[in-house]
């Protein structure tokens, strides 16, 4: 039986291998078939999903499709307001032993264990990946909580720098991409406001590539040259490539699919009072530079736009 199951397994297009053998899976993966016979192998190692549930997560993205976007609920972010220093030895204790984060971190774990490999990309299917549209003004100051700390090696120099310093002070569009889609989903927002407030001293466009995957993060490091040929002068000292774990502020930040774009509006005290995902709307667009608008106009010396 176990023989049967992995000669019957899917062949990588076009190259006659078996992906099993060529991933050097453990037998013990082979030991229940995959349902379907028409199920297209993933193009990463690993066991194949079950066509069932491929189709159930399928189907509920097309049915999530037919259904009204809601408005984002709720704000997004931290509580706490992020450092850029490590935390000491008494803190990381405090951590360790803390009942409530140990429970998170179960539920995360467990939360992904149980989630399939092409959730992400199925999701995509129900539009475009957006799973809230952007609110109509400002989360208000008392409400907003903080852009967590996020450590990257800067674009311009290879230096590290952290989102906890950058931020405070600045009127700050910040974009989150992890693929060419998702910039694409971010400029669609802030490239009316970054045309407009681009010559303001208190504005700034900080764009952060974050690589979950250490294979991914290498290969992009490999090809820093090329990067900065694609990204402005202007603008690389503000762009981070990132490796950090994002998981215990995946839910706070909104970040529900790994293959979306997410831009966030933070003021000068690092807290976020707007936010969107995916592909702007034209309302969403002309929100973000109202809105960044207002912040700059309350900003010592007002708004000197170009």
């Amino acid at each position: 039986m176990l023989r049967t199951w992995v000669r019957s397994t899917p062949y990588h297009a076009g190259t006659g291998l078996n992906l099993a053998a060529r991933a050097g899976l453990p037998r013990a993966y082979a030991t229940k078939p995959p349902k379907g016979d028409d199920e297209t192998p993933p193009t990463s190692f690993g066991p194949p999903e079950p066509s069932s549930y491929m189709s159930s997560v399928s189907e509920a993205a097309t049915e999530a499709n037919t259904k009204p976007l809601p408005f984002l609920s709720q704000p997004l972010g931290i509580t706490k307001r992020p450092t850029s220093e490590k935390p000491s030895w008494t803190e990381r204790h405090a951590e360790w032993f803390d009942r409530d984060v140990r429970l998170e971190k179960r539920r995360l774990i467990i939360k992904d264990a149980t989630r399939g490999y092409f959730h992400d990309f199925h999701e995509i299917r129900s539009h475009g990946g957006k799973t809230w549209r952007s609110p109509q003004t400002m989360i208000r100051a008392d409400k907003a909580r903080y852009f967590p700390d996020i450590q990257g090696t800067c674009l311009a120099d290879k230096s590290k720098k952290h989102t906890a310093d950058m931020l405070f002070g600045h009127v700050s569009i910040v974009a989150i991409v992890t693929s060419r889609v998702s910039e694409e989903h971010t400029r669609s927002f802030y490239e009316a406001a970054l045309e407009r407030f681009r010559s303001h001293p208190h504005f700034q466009l900080v764009q952060i590539n974050l690589q979950e995957n250490t294979l991914k993060a290498y290969l992009l490091s490999l090809f820093l040259s090329s990067l900065r040929a694609q990204v402005p002068t202007d603008l690389q000292s503000t762009y981070l490539l990132s490796q950090q774990n994002m998981d215990m502020v995946r839910e706070p930040m909104g970040l529900h699919n790994k293959h979306v774009g997410y831009t966030y509006l933070v003021g000068p005290d690092g807290k976020i009072r707007w936010a969107g995902s995916a592909f702007a709307e034209a309302d969403e667009a002309r929100t973000l530079v109202a809105c960044t608008g207002v912040l700059l106009d309350r900003m010592p010396g007002g708004r000197k736009a170009s």
